[in-house]
């Protein structure tokens, strides 16, 4: 069975991280009461009048393999500790008569259409194929910066930041910026510039950096730097040191996979959301009726 080490793991989640949010974890794994298990053996609590099922257990570990992982054995027992809350909070409400208040009924609605709408894109998600190995060689081969090439880097980000007033001074502070070889230097252009600032250090994986950063930041020296244009001014991301740490193909290999598969999903899904908006009559309404960009489908769910 492939393990992942920790460069590949710290990919899986660079490469998931363009993944689309869950505003939703396990909505109905979290409503006991409603599944009724067909033998003893299949009942984790009984509240009341009302059952919390083994399975219902289960799927709320799923939704948080997080807590899982950091509780351990534990897992269970804590998650059916919240379930028993939340189960005797949800008999509380019904005998108060706030299940038939206008927000209530609204928001189970909403919860409702987004849990229809995530189980849609899951099997949307579920067409996806693995990668083959000539896959998986192309995309370790095309990216040499998260693999073969891969670094710890040790960089000092320094937001500069400017009024309207004195972007001209900004810009003059950019060029030169650029052309510098020396962290010393570059503190020294930014405090004669007079504008406002901070600084901080930090050390990041390759994997852990902006996928559209990196390659930049790759095949920098020591003391050279990268700036980036910001709202408020400019980030200089100035490179301190970098440890040469590289990934082989075998070590990589699983993580790509992952990641490639991740990708698939997302395109499968997006695919599928835009079919969808191509065939449907949609028709904005009132203050949505103009001066609103349509809105580019959001899928719920890409989890691997």
């Amino acid at each position: 069975m492939y393990r992942p080490s920790h460069g590949s793991k710290r990919l899986v989640r660079l490469c998931l991280s363009g993944g689309i949010a869950v505003g939703l974890g396990l909505l109905l794994a979290g409503c006991p009461g409603k599944e009724k298990p067909t033998d003893t053996s299949q009942i984790a609590a009984q509240v009341n009048d009302s059952e919390i099922s083994v399975h219902q257990v289960s799927a709320a570990l799923e939704s948080q393999p997080g807590l899982a992982e950091r509780l351990g054995e534990a897992g269970p027992k804590r998650v059916l500790d919240s379930l028993i809350d939340q189960e005797l909070a949800a008999q509380e409400a019904k005998r108060n008569g706030l299940d038939t208040t206008p927000h209530v009924l609204q928001s189970m609605e909403l919860a409702k259409r987004e849990v229809l709408a995530r189980a849609y894109q899951d099997q949307l998600a579920e067409k996806v194929v693995m990668p083959d190995s000539e896959a998986v060689d192309r995309y370790y081969e095309a990216h040499p910066e998260l693999f073969a090439k891969r670094r710890q880097y040790t960089l000092q980000e320094t937001l500069v930041r400017a009024p309207a007033d004195k972007r001209a001074v900004l810009a003059e502070l950019k060029g030169k910026v650029e052309k510098q070889d020396s962290a010393e230097a570059i503190n020294a252009l930014v405090n004669e510039s007079g504008l406002p600032h901070s600084s901080r250090n930090s050390m990041q994986w390759a994997e852990g950096l902006p996928m559209d950063l990196l390659p930049q930041l790759a095949y920098l020296k020591v003391g050279q730097s990268v700036v980036i244009d910001k709202s408020e001014g400019l980030l200089i991301l100035t490179l301190l040191n970098a440890i040469e740490a590289p990934l082989t193909r075998s070590q990589a290999g699983g993580a790509i996979q992952a990641a490639m598969m991740a990708s698939s999903r997302r395109e499968l899904v997006q695919k599928g959301m835009e079919a969808l908006r191509q065939k449907a009559k949609i028709q904005r309404m009132g203050s949505f009726a103009s001066g609103v960009a349509a809105a580019s489908s959001t899928p719920a769910s890409s989890t691997p």
